[in-house]
């Protein structure tokens, strides 16, 4: 065998590993695209716009009421009595609490200051309005 050039009992002193690297690159650019699309699920509120707004909205319990008038608790749609007896519970739980109010720009302003009391009742002293920067 005038043309081997060696055995097949050698072994190989290196790996390529470019085609794993490539696969992983693969990898990561489909994670950053289809991480856009796993979002958390939003409502459709279009919020008043202001120049400042307020950056520990995030530590509160979320309170939503929509264009249509329907009311959400934590992204759950409830009832005016299932709110009071959640909030009621909360503020028990922790008296210091804060809830921020997310309400469609559109929504009367009587709507708003009226589920604004009815929170007031259940107990939470701290109401901050959502807005859009």
């Amino acid at each position: 065998m005038a043309g081997a050039s060696g055995s097949q009992d050698e072994e190989i002193g290196s790996i390529n590993i470019t085609p794993m690297v490539d696969v992983i690159l693969v990898l990561l650019v489909i994670f950053m695209v289809t991480a856009n699309f796993l979002k958390k699920e939003s409502l459709n509120i279009n919020l008043p716009k202001v120049q400042a707004a307020d950056p520990n909205v995030a530590e509160s319990v979320q309170v939503a009421i929509t264009k249509t008038g329907a009311i959400l608790l934590e992204g759950k749609d409830t009832d005016v009595s299932g709110l009071v007896r959640n909030l009621e519970r909360e503020a028990k739980i922790r008296p210091n609490m804060r809830l921020t109010l997310s309400a469609d720009e559109s929504l009367p302003y009587g709507k708003i200051t009226e589920l604004m009391g009815i929170i007031r009742k259940a107990g939470v002293t701290k109401i901050a309005l959502s807005v859009k920067k």
